[in-house]
C-alpha cells in the first residue's frame, strides 16, 4: 500500500508514468521509462533521483542476503540502455548506490544482449546471461567486459530464464550465483554455487533429487522481496505450498537445514518441510538457498502469516512489532521483516495447542 501511495504521487504530480514499484534498502524505487526516483515510502518524500532524458533504459536492483550490519549489506540499483554512436550501438550500465544515489559505476560495453537481459540476474559486482541451455556468462559492472563463464557437464542441462518465465534453474545472491542442472540419461541432477566475482565454485550439493521429468528450479531468498510486486520472498513460495512435496532448503554455505521442522515437530503437519516425502517423478525437483538469517526469521515470519490464514493461530499470540495499521482501517501482519527479529514462540504455542486439540 505504501509503494501505491508513492506511485500515485508521483504520477499526480507529473513525473511521468511509473513503469514498476520496487523495494530496495533505500525506500520505494520508482522505475520512470528514462531514470529512477528513490522515494520515502512511509512520508512520500523523495531521497534521491537518477534521470537520463530522452533515453529509454532497463533498471534492475541487486540482491539483498540479509540486513545484518556486519554482514555488508550491500544493494546497488542498474540503470542500462544502448545509443547508438559512429561506430555503431554502444551500451551503457551505471550502478548506484541504492541508499544515496551516489554514482558507483559507468561502464561502457558491446551491445551483444538487449537491456533487459543485463538486469534480469544480478550480483553485487555482476550482471549474469544465459547462453543456449547449459552456459551461463558473467559481466562486470564496473567495467562492462566479459569476465568468466560457466557450463554445466556435456548431455546436462540447465532451466534458463527467459523474458516471459523468470523461473529458473538459475538464482542469484550478493556475491553467488546459485545455478542447477540435470543430467536426464544420467539420472544425476546438482546445485552449484559460484563466486560472483570470479565464477570459482564455492560449494556443490549432489542432494537434488534426479528421477524427475522436469528440470531443477532454484530460488533465492531476498531480504528485500515484497510479494505485492510480483517478486514474493521465496520463504512464502514454500509457507503457500508452492513448492509442493520434495524441495532443499540450503543455506549461504550449501548447508541443508530443517531445523524449525526437526525443533518444533508438530509444524509439519501445517507446513511442507524440505525434503519430506519421496519425490514423485512428475515434481519439479526444487531447491531453495538463503541466508541463515533469512532463513531463520523471514521463514519464521511467512509462516506465523500461514498459521494465521489456518486460523491456527490466534492473532493475540502474535506480537503487536509485527502488526502495521493501514489506511483500510485494519491491521496487516508485516511482510517485510526489515531486519527485526521474528519469534519463534507464536509458531510454538499455536501448533502444540493445535495439537492437543486434536488428540
Amino acid at each position: 500500500m505504501a509503494l501505491e501511495h508513492v506511485r500515485t504521487t508521483l504520477e499526480e504530480t507529473g513525473a511521468g508514468p511509473v513503469e514498476e514499484m520496487v523495494p530496495s534498502m533505500g525506500g520505494a524505487l520508482a522505475i520512470l521509462d528514462d531514470g529512477v526516483v528513490a522515494m520515502d515510502p512511509a512520508t512520500g518524500e523523495q531521497r534521491w533521483s537518477y534521470h537520463l532524458p530522452g533515453t529509454e533504459i532497463a533498471v534492475g536492483v541487486t540482491p539483498l542476503d540479509t540486513t545484518a550490519p556486519d554482514e555488508n549489506p550491500t544493494q546497488l540499483v542498474v540503470l542500462t540502455y544502448d545509443t547508438p554512436s559512429l561506430l555503431g550501438s554502444r551500451g551503457h550500465t551505471i550502478t548506484l548506490d541504492a541508499l544515496t544515489g551516489q554514482e558507483k559505476h559507468s561502464a561502457w560495453h558491446n551491445t551483444q544482449d538487449p537491456p533487459t537481459d543485463r538486469v534480469q540476474l544480478l550480483t553485487q559486482n555482476t550482471w549474469i546471461v544465459p547462453r543456449g541451455n547449459r552456459t551461463l556468462e558473467a559481466f562486470s559492472l564496473e567495467s562492462g567486459d566479459s569476465v568468466w563463464d560457466y557450463q554445466a557437464p556435456q548431455d546436462c542441462q540447465i532451466d534458463m530464464p527467459t523474458n516471459n518465465d523468470t523461473t529458473s534453474g538459475v538464482g542469484t545472491l550478493q556475491t553467488q550465483v546459485i545455478t542447477a542442472w540435470h543430467c536426464p540419461q544420467k539420472e544425476h541432477a546438482q546445485v552449484v554455487s559460484l563466486d560472483s566475482t570470479a565464477g570459482n565454485k564455492q560449494w556443490a550439493d549432489t542432494d537434488v533429487a534426479a528421477n524427475r521429468e522436469e528440470l531443477p528450479r532454484v530460488w533465492t531468498m531476498d531480504a528485500t522481496a515484497l510479494a505485492d510486486t510480483g517478486q514474493p520472498h521465496a520463504a512464502q513460495r514454500i509457507t503457500s505450498g508452492e513448492l509442493e512435496h520434495y524441495y532443499d532448503l540450503l543455506d549461504e554455505n550449501g548447508q541443508f537445514t530443517r531445523a524449525l521442522w526437526d525443533d518444533v515437530r508438530e509444524l509439519r503437519r501445517h507446513i511442507q518441510h524440505p525434503a519430506g516425502a519421496p519425490p514423485d517423478t512428475t515434481d519439479p525437483p526444487d531447491i531453495v538457498v538463503g541466508h541463515s538469517d533469512e532463513i531463520d526469521y523471514s521463514l519464521r515470519l511467512h509462516i506465523i502469516d500461514e498459521l494465521l490464514n489456518q486460523e491456527v493461530l490466534d492473532p493475540e499470540d502474535v506480537p503487536d512489532y509485527l502488526w502495521q495499521d493501514t489506511t483500510d482501517g485494519k491491521r496487516h501482519l508485516i511482510e517485510n521483516r526489515d531486519g527485526q527479529i521474528i519469534p519463534r514462540e507464536p509458531i510454538e504455542q499455536a501448533v502444540a495447542e493445535n495439537d492437543d486439540q486434536d488428540n
